[in-house]
């Protein structure tokens, strides 16, 4: 026969059967391993504990022995612990790394001068607006005019850039400044 074990989470005694435990207790450790020395791994960790605890409280009343099915089912709820870890100290061979979003091309509105082609040029270039800007005025100044005809053209061909997924994903898939 299987032992019950006891486990509190957010304030409430649960039951769980072994291999409830053993999910949960997985579950949680890869989410401390996600974090790493986060500042506010113990926030974070104690924000799934009340998830898990919501969800349990939903699926069973607090005197029937949760069991592996009810465990999963609720940690499925909760959401997968992955991606990049938020202290950068994971690497690619633990599993969970994600690599960065690949770049678009957008007219950015936040800090363009004309148009925001050279905003955006310079979000997905990774440098600054300053620098894209200057390279189109010396363009137009020595191309006689033909870099200013291709700039027109960029401001119609260029999406903006309006939500903040898309801002975003102009940075490389990070919020902008």
């Amino acid at each position: 026969m299987k032992s019950a074990i006891s486990v509190e989470l957010d304030g409430t005694l649960f039951t769980c059967d072994e291999p409830a435990y053993a999910a949960l207790r997985s579950y949680l450790d890869r989410a401390g391993a996600r974090l790493g020395s986060h500042p506010d791994r113990a926030d974070v960790i104690a924000g799934l504990e009340r998830s898990i605890a919501a969800k349990l409280r939903q699926r069973a009343p607090t005197h029937v022995t949760i069991d592996e099915a009810a465990m999963l089912a609720a940690l499925k709820e909760v959401g997968r612990v992955d991606g990049p870890a938020l202290d950068g100290s994971a690497s690619g061979a633990e599993g969970g790394y994600s690599a960065p979003r690949a770049r678009k091309l957008y007219r950015l509105r936040q800090g363009n001068w004309f148009g925001g082609v050279c905003a955006g040029i310079a979000a997905y270039a990774g440098i600054d607006p300053v620098i894209v800007r200057l390279i189109f005025i010396l363009a137009a100044f020595f191309s006689g005019g033909i870099v200013i005809l291709v700039y027109f053209v960029l401001m119609f061909v260029m999406p903006i850039a309006v939500t903040d997924a898309e801002i975003a994903d102009a940075h490389g898939g990070r919020p902008g400044t």
